[in-house]
């Protein structure tokens, strides 16, 4: 499925079930039984990304458990659906015209990283490999639990393209030398709220004996907030040099006897959220208020949860300028790491 991907669905997945957690517990008063008949909670977590050739929609629900909660956490059965109770499509929209159903087919994922909740397996819900999503057009998610006939809707719009105006198309090479910091500027992206640069750099190990293995290390930098999702700012994020080579120092381990170390390519990786995304993080982000209680948000129909739009734009770079490799190789920060020239 930076904002880092994997990341972004683990980290809102868990905020979602904390919402709900916290909904339960404020609302019940001490002489309640909290465990009064259950009523069922559609959970929906989905990202559409038109950069991508598959989308994602997480589906899962509430459970309750006289036992112990962290036990029963880690059962699938208490919040998958069973997929052939369950169906799923997006109908694709142009203004008011309808023009197309995707439908979704559950899929089995073995590597979830380890929590409270279930894992390594989990089923997701995916549209077919390569039915591409058009930035112009509107998305409607239909949920539709068979057994039940109960409907969960949500409906979202797409982050569109954007122009990256420095570093310039032309240049093939990125520089991290230089005495002053360089800038990176885009346009914001119309439907983006949210923006975030990472520089991702590319390096190959060859050992004395044995395969060769390709690696990367990231540099993430601030969110970037657009005033309004219309697509007219300039958004600037200036990159320090030296910040660069420490973050590869920090990064790479030494390298083994008889290693040869080369440089690569780059990217630089522009992660975009929509503002639905943006209201769902501000509400359920962490708070520096001693007043904890605040509303939930969500923008699904008969569920809970999110379904909004991010946009994903790599800049590539075929590797450093020559003074930047010279730095790499011979700097201050990046000289005992063992990277030498092709």
């Amino acid at each position: 499925m930076n904002l880092s991907k994997m990341n972004t669905h683990k980290i809102l997945f868990i905020a979602i079930a904390l919402t709900i957690m916290g909904l339960l517990a404020t609302s019940c008063a001490n002489d309640v039984d909290i465990n009064t008949d259950y009523q069922e909670i559609t959970i929906v977590y989905g990202l559409l990304n038109q950069s991508q050739d598959r989308q994602y929609i997480k589906i899962t629900k509430a459970f309750q458990t006289e036992g112990n909660v962290i036990v029963a956490a880690g059962d699938p059965k208490n919040s998958m659906y069973d997929p052939k109770d369950i169906e799923v499509w997006l109908d694709e929209y142009l203004g008011a015209n309808y023009l197309r159903t995707i439908y979704l087919d559950s899929v089995l994922i073995t590597n979830k990283d380890s929590g409270d909740f279930y894992f390594p397996n989990e089923i997701v819900y995916a549209t077919p490999i390569g039915i591409m999503l058009k930035q112009s057009r509107e998305y409607k998610l239909n949920i539709k639990i068979k057994s039940t006939g109960r409907l969960i809707e949500a409906n979202t719009t797409l982050v569109q393209d954007f122009t990256i105006k420095k570093p310039s198309a032309w240049q093939d090479y990125a520089s991290f030398t230089g005495k002053y910091s360089q800038k990176v500027e885009w346009k914001a992206a119309k439907n983006g709220i949210l923006h975030q640069l990472t520089v991702r750099y590319f390096y190959t190990d060859i050992p004395a004996s044995g395969p060769r293995s390709s690696h990367f290390v990231d540099l993430k930098f601030g969110i970037k907030r657009a005033s309004n999702p219309n697509g007219t700012e300039t958004i600037i994020q200036e990159i320090n040099g030296t910040s660069f080579y420490q973050n590869l120092a920090a990064n790479i381990d030494l390298p083994e006897a008889g290693m040869k170390r080369y440089s690569d390519s780059l990217y630089y990786i522009f992660d975009v959220a929509d503002e639905d995304f943006t209201i769902y993080l501000d509400i359920n982000g962490p708070s520096n208020s001693i007043v904890q209680e605040r509303p939930a948000y969500s923008n699904i129909t008969n569920g809970i949860g999110l379904f909004s739009g991010r946009y994903t734009k790599i800049r590539y770079f075929a590797g450093l300028t020559p003074p930047s490799l010279d730095t790499l190789i011979n700097g201050q920060y990046t000289n005992h790491l063992g990277f030498i020239e092709r």
